[in-house]
């Protein structure tokens, strides 16, 4: 009985330490060579790794081009933003529009009316935007500014 424990419990420390070989590949960056879709050797370098944006770096999409409804503008910008720029880390689906005296704007959507964007503008996105306001859109025109 108690040869058979030692087996399993020296097996099952076996595995762990595997674990943690394998771990520490990865967190030290070392080149690693894997096998791709079709057999051919992979080789994933220090370069490699470090360019992996986390999972919040998102990459804004258009506003459609006839959109109609409520929109919270967060910011505008003469150039493009970077996809790492702090309130795109606390908000997601973010949309770019091009504005018509040059520039962009980014802005969230998904309001029922004015009302709700007003609340969401006072609740939630006035302490991270502080310039951030509220759009209509009108056929993709951008009609009242509030």
């Amino acid at each position: 009985m108690r040869f058979s424990l030692a087996i399993i419990i020296s097996t099952f420390l076996l595995f762990l330490t595997n674990g943690v070989h394998g771990q520490n590949e990865l967190a030290l960056h070392t080149n690693k060579t894997t096998t791709g879709a079709f057999n051919e050797d992979i080789t994933i370098s220090d370069d490699d790794i470090n360019e992996v944006a986390p999972y919040y770096y998102r990459q804004h999409k258009k506003l459609a081009t006839f959109f109609s409804g409520i929109a919270i503008e967060l910011t505008t910008s003469d150039f493009p933003l970077e996809r790492d720029y702090s309130i795109f880390a606390k908000f997601g689906n973010v949309k770019v529009d091009k504005l018509d005296k040059g520039g962009l704007s980014y802005v969230i959507t998904g309001f029922k009316d004015k009302k709700s964007a007003k609340t969401f503008l006072r609740k939630v996105v006035i302490h991270s935007a502080p310039e951030a306001r509220i759009i209509s859109y009108s056929e993709g025109k951008r009609k009242v500014k509030s």
